[in-house]
C-alpha cells in the first residue's frame, strides 16, 4: 500500500469512529428523552390518579347534625362550594358530601379564633385604660 492510501484509510477509520460516537450520542440522547416522558406520563398519572381519589373522599356521603336553639341558631344552614351547595336543616341527622362538612369545621374553627381574638384584644384594651387610667 502506499502511503497516501494508508493516510486515506486512516482518515476514513477516524471519520467513521466519529460518525459512531456521533451515533451514540444521539441514541443516547433519544434514550433519554423518552425514559424522561416516560416518567412525566407516569407521573401525570399518578397525580390523575391522586386527584380522582381526593375527589372521590370529598364526595363521599357523611351524615352531621347542626346545633339548633330557638334563638340564633333556628334556620337552616346554606352551604356551597364552587357552584355546588345544600341546604342543611338545624337538629336534624342529614347526610350531605363530606366537602360540606369540612366547610362547616372550618367555619367553626374560624368563629372560635375569632372570638379568642376578639377576648384578647378586650382583655388588652381593658389592661391599657387601667394603665392610663381612662
Amino acid at each position: 500500500m502506499e502511503d497516501n492510501e494508508k493516510k486515506t484509510l486512516a482518515a476514513l477509520r477516524r471519520q467513521m469512529e466519529e460518525m459512531r460516537a456521533s451515533y451514540e450520542a444521539k441514541i443516547d440522547a433519544l434514550e433519554t428523552e423518552r425514559a424522561e416522558k416516560q416518567a412525566n406520563e407516569m407521573s401525570e398519572k399518578r397525580l390523575r390518579e391522586f386527584i380522582k381519589n381526593q375527589e372521590a373522599w370529598l364526595n363521599e356521603y357523611v351524615e352531621v347534625r347542626l346545633f339548633k336553639d330557638n334563638e340564633k341558631y333556628k334556620d337552616d344552614v346554606y352551604v356551597a362550594i364552587n357552584g355546588k351547595n345544600c341546604l342543611i336543616r338545624r337538629g336534624v341527622w342529614t347526610r350531605i358530601r363530606r366537602k360540606f362538612a369540612l366547610l362547616l369545621d372550618q367555619s367553626e374553627i374560624q368563629d372560635l379564633r375569632t372570638a379568642q381574638f376578639m377576648e384578647q384584644e378586650s382583655s388588652r384594651f381593658a389592661d391599657e385604660s387601667l394603665r392610663h387610667s381612662v
